[in-house]
C-alpha cells in the first residue's frame, strides 16, 4: 500500500511539472521566441503547446546555424507518423528536414517494424535518410564518421525500473562521445519522468565532461559552446 502511494505522489509530481511547463510553453509562444524558417515542418507534426515543439524548434534551428549535417537518432518513430502528439515523430521531423536543407539522417533501431512504420509515413522521395536494425550502441561505437548531431530515445523508461533505460543511454553517449566535436548538440527525450527520466546518467556524465545544458525541459538540450 505504502509503495501505491508512493508512486501515486511521483506521477501527481511528474503531472505538476507537465503542467508548468506547458504554462512556459504557452508564454514563450506568446513572446514570439518560436520563430526559426524550419519551423514549417515541425507545424505540419506537432502542435505548438506539445512538449516537444520547443527543443525540437530549436534544435532545428541549431543544426541550420551551426551548419551540421550529420544526425543520428536512437530509437525511431515506431509508428511511424499516426503518434506525433505522444512520441514526437523525430523520424520524420529529421527527414524532412534534410530533405530541404541537405544533410544525412541514420536512424537507429533494434525493432525492424518500428523501422518500416516510420519509412510508411515518409514523404514520397525521401533520400539521404537510412534507416538500421542494430544496438543502438553497437552502431555509435562502430560508427565511422563525425556526428554532428545527436538524438537519444531508445530504450523505453519503466518508472519501477529507470536504471536500465538511464544505463543504456549513458552508453550510447560513451559509444558516440569520440565522434562528438565541439559544435555538436545532443539531445535527450523522456527527461522529466520521474527519477531523472532516460536522460539522469548521461547528462551526469557530459557536464563532468564540460558540456552544458543549453534547455532543460522534457527534452534536454545540451552543447559544449
Amino acid at each position: 500500500m505504502v509503495y501505491l502511494w508512493n508512486c501515486f505522489i511521483r506521477m501527481a509530481r511528474v503531472k505538476a511539472r507537465l503542467i508548468a511547463l506547458k504554462a512556459h510553453l504557452i508564454r514563450k509562444i506568446k513572446a514570439g521566441s518560436f520563430e526559426s524558417p524550419t519551423c514549417a515542418f515541425l507545424d505540419t507534426k506537432l502542435k505548438t503547446l506539445n512538449l516537444r515543439y520547443h527543443t525540437f524548434a530549436r534544435a532545428l534551428k541549431l543544426i541550420q546555424d551551426r551548419k551540421l549535417e550529420r544526425i543520428i537518432e536512437t530509437g525511431t518513430s515506431r509508428f511511424g507518423g499516426t503518434n506525433c502528439a505522444g512520441d514526437g515523430c523525430s523520424s520524420l521531423i529529421f527527414t524532412d528536414y534534410i530533405n530541404n536543407y541537405g544533410g544525412k539522417f541514420y536512424s537507429v533501431d533494434i525493432d525492424k517494424q518500428a523501422l518500416l512504420n516510420a519509412q510508411r509515413d515518409l514523404k514520397p522521395g525521401f533520400k539521404n535518410a537510412h534507416f538500421i536494425c542494430s544496438d543502438s550502441v553497437e552502431f555509435l561505437h562502430n560508427f565511422s564518421e563525425s556526428i554532428d548531431f545527436l538524438y537519444l530515445d531508445s530504450y523505453d523508461f519503466e518508472v519501477t525500473n529507470p536504471l536500465a533505460s538511464q544505463k543504456h543511454h549513458l552508453l550510447e553517449v560513451q559509444a558516440a562521445y569520440s565522434k562528438l566535436h565541439k559544435n555538436s548538440v545532443i539531445m535527450i527525450d523522456d527527461c522529466m519522468l520521474p527519477r531523472g527520466g532516460k536522460g539522469k546518467l548521461a547528462i551526469d556524465f557530459l557536464i563532468k565532461k564540460g558540456w552544458r545544458i543549453l534547455i532543460k525541459g522534457y527534452q534536454v538540450i545540451l552543447v559544449q559552446n
